[in-house]
């Protein structure tokens, strides 16, 4: 047997162990996430049917053309479970996004500038946590109307407030550090101590933070489709679906059972893929302190 033949399964199954060496929270949200990806990115590869077409008779029970049975309409119910990822999937990711970018880095100029600027800002955040958070998303969406992009941008106001408060303290932690002040000597720019020492610093404590903004995505853009004011029928929603098998849940008890469980997992993957990303942070950033020591002793 050649030295190339046995290096060639070894080059293939490096990466594997690699993924493997990664912080276990971090390779439980990708093992728990990558279904999803899938479902919101070729859904019509791995949905058995339409999401829109009936197939049977309605809120017929599980049968093998219909693992998990038909809607009220008679659509099936795996095909829509499937197809909701798109919608779902999307709406929380993007919520997040912005909610945690926009949020952290109010929160980091806050408790940096300090003063009056950060008193005034403080209050403005606190009176916009004040309101509960899904009477302020209905409040937005009556405003603005229907549509994902109202429905994105309604969530992430929402969770704005609580991602600013976070980072702000956050930031009041790090800004009497001693390469803080060895900036601020150097007359560097509080927008170069931000990018270069607050936000680095900050970022394993935020990325935890907006994991738990992930999991709240999730569960408002499902509380706002139950409520008829998220995705806008007949494209397939969690929470539509949930709403759709309360009404029928005598006819068909098992109706809403996979879009709550879809729900869950969903929401703790995020949670799962925030603190894998704040280990992975964390023993990024000891093992650069350890190469800087073993530097300078030599």
């Amino acid at each position: 047997m050649s030295l190339a033949s046995v290096a060639a399964p070894r080059k293939v199954l490096a990466p594997v162990r690699a993924f493997f060496r990664l912080p276990k929270a971090l390779v439980a949200a990708v093992i728990v996430l990558f279904p999803f990806a899938l479902m919101a990115v070729i859904p019509s590869l791995i949905a058995p049917y339409s999401p829109y077409t009936t197939v049977g008779i309605p809120l017929s029970g599980p049968s093998g053309s219909n693992w998990l049975g038909t809607d009220e309409i008679g659509r099936d119910v795996l095909s829509r479970v499937i197809f909701s990822a798109q919608s779902d999937v999307v709406i929380s990711l993007a919520a997040t996004a912005i909610a945690f970018i926009v949020g952290s880095l109010i929160g980091v100029f806050l408790g940096y500038r300090g003063g009056w600027v950060d008193t005034a800002g403080t209050r403005v955040v606190d009176v916009a946590l004040a309101f509960p958070a899904i009477v302020l998303a209905l409040f937005l969406i009556a405003i603005f109307g229907h549509g994902e992009l109202v429905e994105i941008v309604a969530i992430a106001a929402v969770m704005m407030p609580s991602m600013a408060r976070f980072a702000r303290g956050t930031s009041l932690l790090l800004r009497n550090r001693a390469y803080i002040e060895s900036s601020e000597i150097l007359r560097a720019s509080r927008a170069y101590v931000i990018r270069r020492h607050l936000v680095p610093n900050a970022l394993r404590s935020l990325l935890v933070a907006a994991s738990v903004l992930g999991a709240s995505a999730v569960l408002i853009s499902a509380a706002l489709s139950y409520l008829g004011l998220g995705v806008t029928p007949p494209t397939p929603s969690w929470g539509t679906m949930l709403y759709n098998a309360f009404q029928n849940v005598f006819q068909a008890p098992i109706y809403g059972v996979a879009p709550g469980v879809c729900i869950t997992v969903l929401a703790y993957g995020y949670m799962l893929l925030g603190r894998g990303l704040g280990e992975l942070q964390g023993r990024t950033g000891r093992q650069e302190r350890a190469f800087r020591t073993s530097v300078t002793r030599v």
